[in-house]
């Protein structure tokens, strides 16, 4: 009998072992999740979760209990490619045929602050959650470090609590990495309307306590006052393990279109990977929920003997303030930009191609069956429909992405 094992409990992992367990239903198939319980859905730890509490679970969770051998609370330690194991800091190895890498990422620690850690959060994990939602109470004063998704999210949903809530952006705008000037000036003015603060430019940012045990933020030009802190300055890949056994990396696990790392028998797939992008002619890593999910479903296929390769954009979504955020491609790479709608309503669309003509991106708030009709265009390798472009305007060039980061 030929036994999978799977480093990692997140997405991808989950999805490589269900599709693996639907595929090979007679192939012994180990996850090795460092957590405990089955894995669970991240997205909603910075929306839903924080609001009600529950538990986000994914689909297939009830193949754990007869057709994935699930080794939760297990660390993943050591890969021997040559004799096939992975060893863990919990029992005996694993033997192998052939391996998955699904290690995620891990958050980025913001360095030199002398604050009580009990204040200070981060938000990747379940207990991350918990941790945090005890935290929010009615008028309790939030600081968020970090104007991408995540934080924005909490922020959205603190204040949804009761909290009061600042963001502060080193960046001279928020969501500098995935966003037009356009959407990142909406989204800024739809937090202030709702009472939340957004600080700018904050560059040289510092926290300390004082002698209220208030959290003291200071920066070039400013000075605030907090309760509680969460930091979301983004994420790295766990690629470490990859690395010791001799397999390539590259800001993450450097894998081909069939998910195959440069060792044989060893695949990756989900937030860790370097993959290929042919329609962009770059390699990327990304964040993207969408990709850590398809990337699995293909190394789960290549594992069983099918010709299967993942050459998708990243997508991205953010539920925040009443609508929905959307990322699509790589915005840094907009030559040319074309609107459809106003961006003082609801609902609007900004497309981005290069120098070519090609598309690289869109981003925009609630764009609903247009966003999903450029998805399935760039996955069939199709130019912008004519349809989509005929309701489209030409923007100025002053508000292209000049992404950040």
């Amino acid at each position: 009998m030929e036994t999978v094992v799977i480093i990692g409990g997140g997405l991808a992992g989950h999805r490589a072992a269900t599709t693996l367990a639907g595929l090979r239903p007679e192939q012994r198939t180990v996850l090795i999740h460092s957590e405990s319980g089955t894995p669970y859905d991240r997205p909603p730890l910075s929306k839903e979760f924080l609001l009600e509490g529950k538990r986000p679970t994914l689909k297939g969770s009830e193949l754990y209990s007869d057709r994935i051998i699930l080794r939760d609370g297990t660390k993943a330690t050591l890969i021997d490619p040559v004799r096939r194991l992975v060893h863990t800091d919990n029992g005996d190895p694993e033997h192998y045929d052939k391996l998955l890498i699904a290690t995620g990422s891990r958050v980025r620690q913001l360095e030199n602050f002398h604050v009580d850690p009990a204040q200070v959060h981060y938000l990747r994990t379940e207990s991350d959650a918990l941790r945090l939602r005890a935290a929010l109470a009615p008028s309790q004063r939030l600081a968020v470090v970090g104007g991408g998704f995540i934080g924005l999210e909490v922020s959205a949903n603190a204040r949804r609590l009761g909290c009061q809530t600042t963001v502060f952006e080193l960046a001279p705008r928020l969501l500098p990495r995935s966003a037009s000037l356009s959407l990142s000036e909406w989204v800024a003015a739809r937090h202030t309307s709702e009472g939340g603060e957004v600080r700018l430019n904050c560059a040289n940012l510092r926290m300390s306590n004082n002698s209220k045990g208030e959290v003291i933020l200071t920066w070039d030009g400013g000075t605030a006052i907090a309760d509680t802190v969460l930091i979301g300055i983004g994420i790295g890949p766990n690629a470490e393990i990859a690395a010791d056994a001799g397999i390539d990396t590259a800001d993450g696990i450097v894998v081909n279109a069939r998910c195959e790392t440069s060792v044989p028998g060893i695949y990756a797939a989900g937030e860790v990977t370097n993959y290929p992008v042919p329609s962009l002619g770059r390699r990327l890593r990304s964040e993207s929920w969408t990709v850590a999910g398809d990337q699995a479903v293909v190394a789960a296929q290549v594992m069983c003997g099918l010709d299967a390769q993942y050459h998708d954009l990243p997508w991205f979504w953010s539920d925040q303030c009443g609508v929905t955020i959307q990322s699509f491609g790589l915005p840094a790479l907009a030559t040319r930009l074309h609107r459809i709608g106003d961006v003082a309503s609801e609902r609007w669309l900004e497309i981005g191609v290069d120098e070519h003509g090609r598309f690289v991106s869109a981003v925009g708030v609630n764009p609903g069956r247009d966003m999903m009709q450029l998805r399935r265009d760039a996955k069939a390798s199709r130019p912008i429909s004519q349809d989509i472009m005929s309701r489209a305007e030409e923007v100025d060039p002053s508000d292209l992405y000049l992404a950040a980061g």
